[in-house]
């Protein structure tokens, strides 16, 4: 148990009478924290309460910038990610940027005696984002009040198994799930939180057998390595915690083999807050309802509906009406069915992608799946598949194309013709956000091209010319640089090797890179024309445009392309 399990309200964190060597994180005290927290409140006092964007990923800065922002009497908003398009919206909003954004607001230290002030819980707020999985991330508003029920529920729940552990945590805290699990609760119990979230296995390795509660998602959890002796960490670890989308089957069992103990998987949204819980080992569990969480079907179904909720993590008590299908398992439990809303028409015929998934994931070939719709002249469907091990067998050995008529077989008589999906990706796990969301628009970007279709101008045995155009939809400008879309350089080697294979025929294998220089960035929408030389073992390569040269080298081949 907990040495003290009484909590300290949200509202009275930075007031109340507690001993300044309690342990915030592992190298940082009570005292050390509060005077961060002063700081920042005086580095915000300028701002005369303006809405502010705070990013840090230093978890002990971020919670003492958080405090410190609500004690200026500033409403912080919390980013997911620093692309450029989100930091523009954040600027046309008006806010001041803090933290590790761009030109973003610092705090000093010192802070000098500034009187720390017990919050109003229903003054004070803070402004999160949805994940964006069907559109543009939605702003959310969580007044203190709000979250501190969050904390109340899991420490009533969880508290006795957390302990007096330090909280690690693979998740980002600019996130509901991170927020609560990694910062929020831990400084409300007291129980000391990890600075840096944990980003490699490697690091959850070097934790060793020190006590822990590992914060931790599906998309880092699906991953563990059997070979690994994971004997130190199971013998620490009190509890380990899962959200942001559901533990595949064969995830959960390993954590439950690998760790000795099944994870307990957190059910909500940012909308909604905490739902529900469940601690299975890969098999179907129903969901418990956290304390103080009411829930019912739609319209008094009896079994099967849409789920609502009531509970005081919501901004009214009125019943919120959830995109999810649930069904009543009996003992105050439910089950969920799926999302209502993965409904997509196509050629006027409504086709249910939960359907096609889950019909997809009854074979022995495929772990996960997800569908997206992908638009165009005519919509069609597109499937991201994670392989089983047999799957992947079955795939390495009968190439691309057949395994996926194997699973166009496979929903052949199960759902229409029309929503077959016809296009595939087969990556060794889905993508996922900080969150560990895989979001529509990361689906998406597997299916994006990977370079423009050349338009030759010439070409025969020794010389070749083509344009490109660098349009903004290429894949290659996707995520690689924050701060702006450049392509990178290893982008345009790779095209000159992809259009040396087109143009001569190479077939070899690329040896070695001589000579390369890079002069200039390529932006979108930049016309590049790319010019290519041919000898025996050597492709030299030129892009230009009309800003100038881009990009040239040398790129040296085995024998086989000779």
């Amino acid at each position: 148990m907990h040495a003290d399990s009484m909590r300290i309200s949200l509202a009275r964190l930075l007031s109340a009478d507690l001993p300044g060597e309690t342990t915030v994180s592992p190298d940082a005290d009570r005292t050390r924290w509060l005077q961060r927290v002063r700081a920042w409140t005086q580095a915000f006092m300028p701002l005369q309460g303006r809405d502010v964007a705070l990013a840090c990923e230093d978890g002990f800065e971020f919670a003492a910038a958080l405090f410190g922002a609500w004690q200026a009497g500033a409403t912080p908003w919390m980013p997911a990610d620093a692309l450029p398009a989100t930091l523009k919206r954040l600027r046309d909003e008006g806010l001041a940027f803090a933290g590790d954004l761009p030109g973003g607001l610092q705090a000093a230290d010192g802070g000098g005696d500034i009187a720390l002030q017990e919050l109003d819980l229903d003054a004070f707020a803070l402004v999160l984002f949805t994940s964006g999985s069907t559109g543009e991330p939605a702003a959310i508003r969580k007044t203190l009040r709000q979250l501190d029920a969050e904390v109340d529920a899991l420490e009533t729940a969880f508290g006795a198994l957390a302990g007096d552990a330090t909280v690690q945590g693979t998740v980002s805290h600019q996130h509901i799930y991170g927020l609560l699990f990694r910062i929020l609760w831990p400084l409300s119990a007291r129980r000391p939180f990890a600075r840096t979230r944990l980003a490699y296995v490697e690091q959850l390795i070097a934790l060793g057998a020190q006590r822990v509660v590992l914060v931790a998602s599906p998309a880092h959890l699906k991953r563990l390595p059997e070979a690994q002796d994971w004997r130190p960490l199971s013998q620490g670890l009190r509890v380990v915690f899962s959200s942001g989308g559901a533990l595949p089957a064969d995830a959960a069992r390993d954590v439950s083999r690998l760790w000795g103990q099944p994870a307990i998987e957190v059910f909500g949204s940012t909308e909604t807050g905490g739902i529900a819980w469940r601690r299975g080992d890969g098999s179907r569990v129903p969901w418990q309802p956290l304390p103080g969480v009411d829930w019912r079907l739609q319209d008094g179904m009896l079994e099967d509906g849409m789920l609502e909720v009531r509970s005081p993590h919501l901004p009214s008590a009125e019943w919120w009406t959830t995109s999810d299908r649930a069904f009543a398992a009996g003992d105050g439990r439910f089950e969920l069915l799926g999302r209502a809303d993965r409904i997509v028409k196509i050629e006027e015929r409504r086709i249910s992608l939960d359907a096609i998934e889950a019909r997809l994931r009854e074979s022995e070939w495929i772990d996960e799946v997800r569908l997206v719709a992908l638009p165009g002249p005519r919509m069609l469907l597109a499937g991201v598949a994670v392989p089983t091990t047999e799957g992947r067998a079955l795939l390495d050995a009968e190439g691309r194309a057949p395994f996926a008529q194997r699973l166009r077989a496979w929903l052949a008589g199960h759902c229409d013709p029309i929503a077959l999906p016809r296009r595939w990706r087969f990556p060794d796990a889905l993508p996922a956000d900080a969150r560990g969301k895989t979001s529509e628009r990361a689906l998406a970007a597997l299916f994006r091209p990977l370079m423009p279709v050349p338009q030759w101008q010439s070409r025969d045995a020794a010389n070749a010319t083509a344009t490109l155009l660098a349009s903004p939809d290429l894949a290659a400008f996707e995520g690689h640089f924050p701060q702006a879309s450049i392509l990178p350089g290893v982008v345009l080697v790779d095209w000159a090797v992809r259009l040396g294979r087109e143009a001569f025929g190479l077939s070899g294998n690329l040896l070695r890179m001589d000579t390369l220089k890079f002069q200039q960035l390529v932006r979108p929408g930049t016309e590049l024309t790319a010019q290519l030389a041919w000898t025996p073992g050597r492709l030299d390569f030129r892009f230009t445009s009309a800003h100038g040269v881009h990009a040239g080298g040398r790129l040296r081949f085995d024998g086989e392309s000779m």
